[in-house]
């Protein structure tokens, strides 16, 4: 990945996450179910999928993505 590119996608996961953890703190306010802390997610459209986790995260062509050979990468399972 160009550097540019790393450096918007970093802003980018940045902002998601965020949304991510006011969505999973209202939900477990809310609805009484434990939603946080937030570990993971997950966006595919396109061609594209990625996931992250923490501070790392994988993006692959949708068409090649193995989920499970990816969550393994990723420490998730």
């Amino acid at each position: 990945m160009p550097k540019e590119m790393a450096e918007m996608t970093a802003k980018f996961c940045g902002t998601v996450n965020m949304m991510f953890d006011t969505l999973a703190s209202a939900y477990t306010q809310l609805y009484k179910m434990n939603w946080v802390p937030q570990h993971n997610w997950m966006y595919s459209g396109g061609d594209w999928t990625v996931m992250i986790s923490g501070t790392r995260g994988v993006f692959v062509e949708s068409s090649k993505a193995d989920l499970k050979q990816l969550l393994k990468a990723l420490g998730i399972c």
